[in-house]
């Protein structure tokens, strides 16, 4: 998990508690929505996840922001 958390905002780093649950995201497509220089949306489709902690979930926007180093961090994540 420590690898996984450098993508991650410093301040989002407990985003990463889903990476805990079961089961794991099958069939992961992503697309470009929107982007400027600093900021970009993702969108991300999976197979649907029917679990305690997701419930007929297939999607998800990601939301990243690039940092002074220029690399792209995830900073949000939700539906819609």
């Amino acid at each position: 998990m420590p690898v996984a958390q450098e993508h991650f905002v410093p301040s989002d780093r407990d985003m990463m508690a889903w990476s805990s649950w079961e089961p794991p995201f099958k069939d992961l497509q992503c697309q470009l929505s929107s982007a400027t220089t600093r900021r970009a949306d993702v969108y991300c489709t999976f197979a649907t996840i029917n679990s305690d902690d997701m419930n007929n979930v297939s999607f998800w926007n990601v939301y990243l922001q690039r940092d002074e180093s220029g690399r792209w961090l995830m900073n949000s994540d939700g539906q819609g």
